[in-house]
């Protein structure tokens, strides 16, 4: 349903969510243990299945050590849920 939504967004020289995540040799399992996310959740923004939360956003950025808008499928979520973050936590926007 997103396929690839986020990836348009990329700017120059912003890396992806599994760049950052391979930079810091952090398989999938070990990253969702350390934001407190699922495994499914990290494989569904990769793959641009999933628009991610807020909450979701600052639990990767935070276990990755970078700022939210680093991430390309962060700064796309942010632009695409709005600025006043009226997204409901737990569910995708559409």
């Amino acid at each position: 349903m997103f396929r690839n939504w986020g990836l348009r967004e990329k700017g120059a020289g912003m890396k992806t969510l599994r760049e950052w995540r391979a930079e810091r040799l952090l398989g999938v399992k070990a990253l969702a243990r350390l934001a407190g996310v699922s495994n499914t959740t990290i494989i569904q923004i990769e793959h641009g299945e999933q628009v991610p939360i807020f909450r979701t956003i600052r639990k990767l950025s935070e276990a990755l050590g970078v700022e939210p808008r680093e991430v390309a499928e962060f700064a796309a979520a942010i632009t695409h849920h709005g600025a006043s973050g009226e997204v409901p936590e737990g569910k995708a926007a559409a």
